[in-house]
């Protein structure tokens, strides 16, 4: 059985392993952090696919058609909620809406001051830390192996298997020397307000509500280049404050807990196969920005098609 690496157990590379695994490989993953550890831990992971063009929008309708049957699975993390996706100026239809089960547009009277459009949606929403939780134990039941160790070098660990799958997040500006990669620093909250009933994402404001399996996610901030990792207690103040004035009760709500990490920017996300001066094979698998979930099942397919293909002879 041919052996493969890959680097980094975020939500890239737990789907990039458990896709390999599908397709026969033997597969170790080598990670600083374990998976409830990492950035994707903090994400609100709703499918959210607006912003998308060109190979990225393949990508998440792969996902999508991934995540929507998991959405019938009690345990599995994942739910189909109801989400009111609003902007500040007349949108057309998405590329994706015939892909939902359900699509229409915001009312006008039911849109927040100050916003003209929206979109009234199903999709799923993922609750990572069980999502999280069920890709590692299906990895590891299928005899994966989770190797807890930092990465400093690519041509130094793809020689101890057959291929090398790098899916290092912001860690790939120093692992793949891709000045590219660049922090963007998010922090959310996890509430209990079981009376919301309707989720709300303004992606130019970064006022997120989720309703998820394990309660009710707020956000958020993106702040390029920030490399703080610690909680901002003033950040999580602004987040209530601007989540309250679209859903009171989300102030007197109890905080369930608070997350804070650092998704990896890039102007496009890196999927790729390198045939390093070294000759070894890495398939790069990075820089997904704040759609790591969305994209994530779509990449892990397209890296699946190009390990079969490099690992047979062709490339």
């Amino acid at each position: 059985m041919r052996e493969i690496s890959v680097i980094g157990s975020g939500v890239i590379g737990l789907s990039s392993a458990r896709c390999l695994q599908e397709a026969g490989f033997a597969v170790r993953i080598l990670t600083r952090e374990m998976p409830l550890e990492t950035t994707s831990v903090a994400a609100g992971a709703m499918w959210s696919a607006s912003d998308l063009e060109g190979r990225s929008r393949v990508w998440a309708a792969a996902s999508l058609r991934y995540f929507l049957p998991l959405t019938q699975q009690r345990g599995s993390g994942v739910t189909l909620q109801r989400m009111r996706e609003v902007y500040t100026e007349a949108v057309p239809d998405p590329w994706y809406r015939d892909l939902l089960p359900a699509f229409a547009r915001v009312p006008a009277l039911d849109l927040p001051a100050g916003l003209v459009d929206g979109y009234l949606m199903d999709v799923p929403v993922i609750a990572p830390p069980i999502y999280l939780q069920v890709l590692q134990d299906l990895f590891l039941a299928a005899g994966g192996v989770i190797e807890e160790r930092s990465v400093d070098s690519l041509d130094e660990v793809a020689a101890e298997a057959d291929l090398l799958v790098n899916c290092s997040g912001v860690g790939a500006r120093r692992l793949a020397d891709d000045p590219a990669v660049y922090p963007m620093r998010g922090q959310t909250l996890l509430i209990d307000a079981p009376e919301i009933a309707l989720g709300y994402m303004d992606n130019e404001r970064v006022d997120h509500i989720f309703l998820r399996a394990d309660g009710v996610l707020i956000g958020g901030v993106k702040l390029d280049g920030d490399w703080r990792r610690e909680l901002d207690p003033a950040i999580s103040a602004d987040i209530i404050r601007r989540t309250s004035a679209i859903e009171s009760g989300i102030a007197e709500a109890k905080v369930r807990r608070e997350f804070a990490g650092l998704r990896p920017g890039r102007a496009h996300a890196r999927l790729e196969l390198e045939q390093r001066p070294s000759g070894n094979a890495v398939i790069h698998n990075y820089g997904h920005g704040s759609v790591g979930y969305t994209l994530s099942w779509g990449c892990a397919e397209e890296v699946t098609v190009l390990a079969l293909n490099v690992l047979s002879g062709e490339s």
